[in-house]
């Protein structure tokens, strides 16, 4: 059976582990647990994501998207000014007191919110771009999966293993996933310099500034 989706990887895990006594639930914590350790470790271009967030007056936090993994820039979408990262003790820190309000500078991430250094004036639109961790129990499917079946497949029994106790394949399945996720890995890197690779000679083929004619 093809790896496609949720329900395809738990009938392959059963296939895998020749063990047809284990529950729906358990089957789905094998896989909770090893997506868990592949949201750990990729951060790929598939999982870029761009959320806005309203920070309303009066407010100094706002909560972070429900599939947030980490963040990569803040700014703010009048002008793209970059929102600063700070430590929350450096955060606190830099707050004159509590009445102080403004346009934030810096941010900090603290359960599940961004904080900011100063309570904001005024309504402010912010940017966040940042990468989504995998979910499949919730969306069922995604790019991941269809594309490195392999890596769920292996996270996911390395996980079973460690419940039915069988460790005799354990290394196996553990060398099977680091090789996936540095294929993937690999394959990102490559991505990313084709890109910077094409916008640079994009650049370098433009025309030049003529003096004589103002463009």
């Amino acid at each position: 059976m093809a790896i496609t989706n949720y329900l395809t990887l738990k009938s392959t895990l059963t296939d895998y582990l020749h063990r047809s006594d284990l529950s729906d639930s358990i089957l789905s914590n094998f896989v909770q647990l090893g997506e868990a350790r592949i949201n750990r470790q990729l951060r790929l271009l598939q999982q870029e994501e761009i959320a806005t967030l309203t920070l309303s007056a009066g407010n100094s936090t706002v909560a972070l998207p429900t599939n947030w993994q980490e963040t990569i820039d803040v700014v703010y979408a009048d002008n793209k000014r970059s929102i600063q990262p700070q430590n929350i003790r450096n955060l606190n820190s830099q707050s004159s007191s509590a009445e102080a309000r403004g346009r934030p500078l810096l941010y900090a991430i603290t359960n599940g919110t961004l904080s900011f250094e100063i309570t904001a004036d005024i309504e402010y639109s912010i940017l966040l771009n940042y990468f989504e961790r995998w979910n499949i129990a919730a969306d069922t499917t995604n790019w991941l999966i269809e594309n490195a079946p392999d890596a769920y497949l292996y996270a996911s029994l390395i996980e079973a293993k460690a419940y039915i106790k069988k460790v005799e394949d354990l290394s196996v399945w553990a060398q099977g996933l680091q090789t996936a996720l540095n294929d993937l890995n690999q394959l990102d890197n490559r991505s990313r310099r084709n890109a910077t690779s094409r916008i640079d000679n994009a650049l370098s083929n433009g025309r030049r500034f003529d003096i004589n004619i103002g463009y």
